[in-house]
């Protein structure tokens, strides 16, 4: 059990019998609303055929999560935030108004200092950081919902988070409809997603507000519906990022800007005009995003761009020396503070973030697990390389707007997580928003060059102009046929000729 001196201290918190049964109902509950709506929706929607079980396996995330890290660690973050959101849920019931004050942010030691044993303490390491407090200010609202019940409010932040990760999901399949069942494996049942992404930890709320980002980007900017909507949901996705994550927001941003000024150029049928714009709309989208992220040096912190170099490298130093990790690590390389020393690191770094750890390299059940999955993830990888191609790879990535974002997000990102994590207990656990749209890409470029390989066997060249919307927007099949019927008559017409 967890040490008494934690529970007196930070309040009567503990899993008892009643909690269980609750859980149980509200899972039982939840599935047969889940399910109603699937058997409404699917007839119309043919995805919503996962819209189910996505939501059953991000609640039993959080909930082996939950169990895993109060019975057997007994301790981490997550019971932290948890306690700490208890220690200001009392503070809600005895005095209103100075909880008020702290949900819009007051973290002070003024504020710290209002609480009592009447009340309990948070722990001061997530109370007096803003990131983690904002973990703290969220989880108290719901731990008045839930009777200071640590398994229920679990399944609600993991029941609340799925829709974020169910909507960029559903983005990703209005392009590619053919893959649904992969862009279901990619989003919803990645087993490092689902157990990372749905417990009370930050990397649930900055992994759903990239999803939730992602989503509205496409409504707002390609689509043009409930633009007014969706424009509040990009906000309140970006502002959660800055909040929680603001690195991930660092490395979001400009692959954001690409995919909307390079979906405008490709859409250029002028070789002139598009030659000139590409490196104008290219020196553009790095001059705008470079003064967005500057402007917002302020709330961006300690990585804000002036000091990103030296907050890689301290973040990089305390997770390598950090006794709790053992020698469950490993070591890029020393960084000598220039950003030129740092992207030489690149291979090794984004190496480490797809596919380590290895399987040779796990040392508990844990990691074995996250070992599995990379094992997995590099035999796609590869696969996709011998099928598809390296050059048709970049090709593709270049050339369908959606992918380019994917695969500039992936990358960078895993660069970032790579390089200042060199340890796998964390590794696993930050690389998660790149995660679905890594897997993505792979799936859309081993199903382009399927495509453009049965277009060469009928002797039909592929374009990939047809391509840049996805396959959604056109019968596929249809349309290979119609390419074939093309080549065979103009086939015929060769031997008449002959």
């Amino acid at each position: 059990m967890i040490p008494l001196i934690h529970i007196f201290y930070h309040g009567e918190v503990n899993i008892e019998y009643w909690e269980y049964s609750v859980a149980f109902l509200y899972i039982v509950v939840l599935y047969l609303r889940f399910a109603r709506q699937k058997n409404i929706m699917v007839k119309k929607f043919p995805e919503y055929r996962y819209y189910l079980w996505g939501f059953l396996a991000k609640l039993f995330g959080g909930l082996v999560f939950s169990l895993i890290y109060f019975y057997y660690y007994q301790g981490g973050d997550t019971t932290a935030y948890f306690y700490s959101a208890v220690a200001m849920r009392n503070l809600a019931v005895l005095d209103p108004l100075e909880y008020l004050t702290q949900l819009f942010g007051d973290n002070s030691m003024r504020a710290w200092s209002v609480y009592t044993w009447d009340t309990a303490k948070p722990y001061q390491y997530v109370f007096f950081d803003d990131r983690t407090f904002v973990v703290i200010q969220l989880t108290s609202l719901l731990a008045i919902l839930t009777f200071n019940s640590y398994l229920i409010t679990t399944l609600l932040i993991a029941s609340v988070s799925f829709f974020g990760v169910w909507q960029a999901f559903r983005t990703f399949v209005s392009y590619f409809p053919q893959l649904t069942s992969k862009l279901a494996i990619a989003f919803l049942f990645m087993p490092s997603s689902v157990f990372w992404g749905s417990a009370i930890l930050k990397d649930t709320f900055s992994f759903s507000a990239v999803c939730f980002w992602v989503h509205a980007v496409d409504e707002v900017f390609f689509k043009r519906r409930n633009v007014i909507q969706k424009s509040v949901v990009l906000g309140l996705s970006g502002l959660m990022m800055i909040l929680v994550k603001p690195y991930i927001f660092m490395v979001l941003f400009p692959a954001t800007v690409l995919w909307v000024f390079y979906f405008r150029v490709v859409k250029l049928k002028n070789a002139l005009v598009k030659f000139l714009l590409v490196p104008i709309s290219i020196v553009g989208m790095g001059g705008a995003s470079y003064y967005v992220l500057n402007r917002m040096g302020g709330q961006l912190d300690k990585f804000a761009l002036d000091g990103a170099m030296k907050t890689i490298q301290t973040t990089q130093g305390d997770l390598l020396n950090s006794e709790s990790y053992g020698s469950n690590s490993f070591n890029v390389g020393e960084l000598d503070g220039t950003w030129l020393g740092a992207l030489s690191k690149f291979p090794i770094a984004t190496g480490a973030a797809f596919f380590r750890p290895y399987l040779w390299e796990a040392n508990n059940a844990v990691m074995m697990l996250s070992g599995l999955e990379n094992f997995w993830v590099l035999c796609l990888a590869i696969f996709s390389v011998l099928r598809a191609g390296p050059l048709f790879m970049v090709r593709s990535a270049v050339g369908i707007p959606i992918l380019l974002m994917s695969v500039v997000f992936a990358l960078f990102f895993a660069f970032t997580v790579g390089i200042t994590t060199p340890n796998f207990g964390a590794l696993v656990r930050f690389k998660i928003p790149m995660v679905p749209f890594f897997i993505s890409s792979l799936f859309i470029t081993v199903y382009l060059a399927k495509i453009k390989r049965e277009l060469e066997e009928v002797g039909s060249p592929f374009d990939l102009r047809d391509f840049r919307m996805g396959t959604g927007h056109f019968d596929l099949v249809g349309f290979i046929r119609k390419k074939r019927a093309g080549a065979a008559g103009a086939k015929k017409m060769l031997v008449k000729r002959a």
